[in-house]
C-alpha cells in the first residue's frame, strides 16, 4: 500500500486531508513542522508529499530542507 506524509501547521486541515487520502488507498503519516516531518521520513518514506510551504520552523522548499534531513 502507498504511504503519504501530509505536513502543515492547520492541524484540522490536515487531519481532514488524511482521511481523504485514506480513501484513495494510501497509509498516512502526518507532520505540523519540519522537524516533525524530517523525523516521519525517517520513519517510513513516503511515495507521496504533501507539504505546506510555509511552516511555523521554516519554509519547507528552502534548499529542500525537508528533504536533506
Amino acid at each position: 500500500m502507498p504511504h503519504a506524509l501530509l505536513v502543515d501547521d492547520d492541524l484540522g486541515f490536515v487531519l481532514g486531508l488524511a482521511e481523504a487520502v485514506r480513501r484513495e488507498g494510501f497509509t498516512v503519516s502526518t507532520a505540523t513542522t519540519l522537524a516533525q516531518a524530517r523525523e516521519e521520513m525517517a520513519r517510513q518514506e513516503p511515495d507521496a508529499l504533501l507539504i505546506d510551504l510555509e511552516l511555523p520552523d521554516g519554509a519547507a522548499l528552502a534548499g529542500a530542507g525537508v528533504l536533506d534531513g
